[in-house]
């Protein structure tokens, strides 16, 4: 038996708490406000407390940080029904055990409570739920299960200075998830410097990173500071990290492991203050495994491992994610479209989305800029290709024309079914034939006369679209292939 402190304006919770507890044969302690739950913690003293974020007077936050002052190994559960990454950052700091989102059910109190009981101090994981849709800037949207273990994950990175890798898809967002560490910790005042090592020339990417002397190579004519001494005492974010050479790799083991650098063309050690952050789309076990990745430096980066989930596995957080960018795409193109229609939305839903949220970021910043109403229609929603026109009137007769003669060849085999049994098949294929024609020639009219695009626009592997493409009469003169060599020519 143990005493459980519940916190929280909501009668009906606290009811429901305490009925709970009671069978489960603990003593329920119930608090209406953040300064009664103080009373009585100073008075009763729980095992545990269980604290909603949202009440009158004291915030839940405010009232976490008072119970981590005055009794900070007692395990504090936060819970709401919604909330901001930045409130759930500034929880983690504060030391919460776990966190719960409304409505809550019994076998997950269950579970939490024992554990909970078992520790018998902070812990500090807690996640976060969605992000406000207006809020400026770049910043995490999130409400799915995935992405509340993540907050969790990033809350607890936020009290300490260990070195971090971020793996994950491309596109999914893991500089927003360094960028979110940094801001939530105590280096948020200083700076956070970002390098792409993907994307700079190998032969300046030393340079880039350790700075040079004057006269070190040339062209170096004066004496430059490198990302590593720019962080200074802040955060360096290095992104790609897999397409580092296999030189540079030890070049960063050795710092990493001594904590210092040397400018090219200096022997004079300057002093690493950063935090580092690395990030890759890659599988370094197997780029160790090919030789392309040293495993002792994946060691020393993986001291704590983070998986950011491309967006198909967290497909709840599209709504949110897409009502985010929207906002964002108001403010940059200076247009007032605030509504997504919801069969929009279910097109959103059920894309895989390969370039994940970047992807979904991109597509409705085009729908934005291209929409003629008010709201986004599925029709602004181009999602695999560039913008395709309607059909025109042309298209709509020639399907109409199609479909007649389709009736009239059907309506003639069956007349003359009795006499000519196998007349049946050969207007089945001729009709299948004549309907891929006219589908093979629409979308190649759709899609500009692109036929990789249209291969992808009629869901066809590009083989199967050169082999049912009837050649021109230009084609067949000069005795051309049917389709180009090059799968990227028109």
């Amino acid at each position: 038996m143990a005493k459980v402190l519940v916190a929280d304006d909501e009668h009906a919770i606290c009811q429901a708490f305490s009925q709970f507890l009671t069978h489960e044969g603990h003593t329920p302690l119930i608090a209406s406000s953040g300064r009664e739950a103080l009373e009585i913690i100073a008075r009763d003293t729980p095992a545990t407390v269980f604290l909603d974020v949202q009440m009158p007077g004291m915030s839940g936050l405010e009232t976490l940080g008072e119970i981590q002052r005055l009794t900070p190994h007692l395990p504090v559960v936060v819970m709401t029904a919604y909330g901001t990454m930045q409130t759930a950052m500034e929880a983690m700091r504060l030391g919460a055990f776990d966190y719960l989102t409304k409505p809550v059910d019994l076998p997950q109190i269950r579970s939490l409570l024992e554990r909970a009981l078992q520790k018998g101090e902070a812990a500090a994981p807690l996640p976060a739920v969605a992000t406000d849709p207006d809020a400026e800037g770049q910043v995490l949207v999130g409400n799915s299960p995935v992405m509340h273990e993540l907050f969790k994950l990033m809350g607890l990175l936020t009290t300490n200075d260990l070195t971090v890798l971020l793996t994950g898809e491309s596109g999914v967002g893991k500089e927003l998830v360094a960028r979110a560490i940094h801001d939530n910790s105590e280096r948020q005042s200083r700076p956070f410097i970002a390098v792409n090592c993907a994307a700079v020339p190998e032969n300046l990417i030393e340079s880039e990173l350790f700075g040079h002397e004057r006269g070190a190579f040339t062209g170096a004519e004066n004496r430059r500071i490198g990302r590593f001494e720019a962080a200074a005492d802040g955060t360096l974010f290095l992104d790609e990290i897999g397409e580092l050479s296999v030189h540079l790799q030890s070049k960063l083991l050795r710092i990493l492991q001594e904590r210092s650098f040397e400018r090219v063309g200096s022997i004079e050690p300057q002093a690493l203050r950063a935090r580092i952050i690395a990030a890759t789309n890659r599988d370094l076990e197997e780029e160790i495994r090919a030789g392309r990745f040293r495993e002792d430096l994946y060691y020393r980066l993986k001291m704590v491992t983070l998986l950011v989930p491309p967006l198909r596995k967290r497909r709840e957080d599209i709504e949110a994610l897409a009502y985010h960018f929207l906002a964002c795409s108001n403010r940059e193109l200076g247009r007032d479209i605030h509504h997504i229609e919801p069969a929009a939305l279910e097109r959103l839903r059920q894309h895989s989305w390969p370039g994940n949220v970047r992807e979904l970021e991109h597509t409705i910043k085009r729908a934005v800029l291209l929409a003629r109403g008010s709201t986004l229609s599925v029709a602004d929603i181009d999602i695999e290709s560039p913008p395709l026109p309607q059909h025109d009137a042309g298209a709509t007769q020639g399907y109409a024309a199609l479909h007649e003669a389709a009736r009239a060849a059907l309506r003639q085999a069956c007349r003359s079914g009795s006499t000519q049994p196998r007349s049946r098949q050969g207007v089945f294929h001729t009709l299948v034939a004549e309907v891929e024609h006219e589908l093979v020639a629409e979308a190649l009219r759709m899609s500009g006369g692109n036929q990789v695009a249209a291969a992808k626009l009629l869901g066809l592997h590009r083989t199967t679209m050169r082999n049912k493409r009837r050649p021109t009469q230009a084609e067949q003169n000069s005795h051309r292939p049917q389709m180009p060599a090059n799968e990227d020519d028109k």
